[in-house]
């Protein structure tokens, strides 16, 4: 929604190929189940701590700030992504559940690169 509002702003991201079922079986794996795991068992689970509220606040920053950084190549797709961060850090936070955590990623990135997956099978298809 943020992009947008803002559709010149450069948000550092790429392009992973879809031209063949190989790379389409490998951009459907990698950017739609593998990151939900990886990505919310490093950022969340082995870097926020729980051991003071000052403790969470600043390790929740940092997981964030790292996430963004791993996503994106730009100021404003660091914060862009950042804002995509905040709600799974605070679910983390608020449940204490990574699944939780993870199902939500896993739901966003379904909804995101699930429908340019389907959208490429529906132009190999027509």
């Amino acid at each position: 929604m943020l992009e947008g509002l803002f559709p010149n702003f450069e948000i550092g991201g790429i392009s992973l190929r879809r031209d063949s079922w190989l790379t389409l079986i490998v951009f459907s794996i990698s950017t739609i189940f593998l990151p939900a795991v990886t990505e919310e068992t490093f950022y969340r689970k082995n870097m926020i701590l729980f051991d003071s509220n000052k403790a969470t606040i600043l390790t929740t920053f940092f997981s964030m700030l790292l996430y963004a950084l791993e996503h994106s190549l730009s100021f404003w797709g660091i914060f862009l992504t950042m804002i995509w961060a905040l709600p799974l850090s605070f679910s983390y936070i608020k449940t204490r559940n990574i699944y939780v955590v993870m199902t939500a990623h896993f739901i966003g990135n379904l909804i995101g690169n699930g429908s340019d997956v389907i959208a490429t099978l529906i132009h190999w298809l027509s």
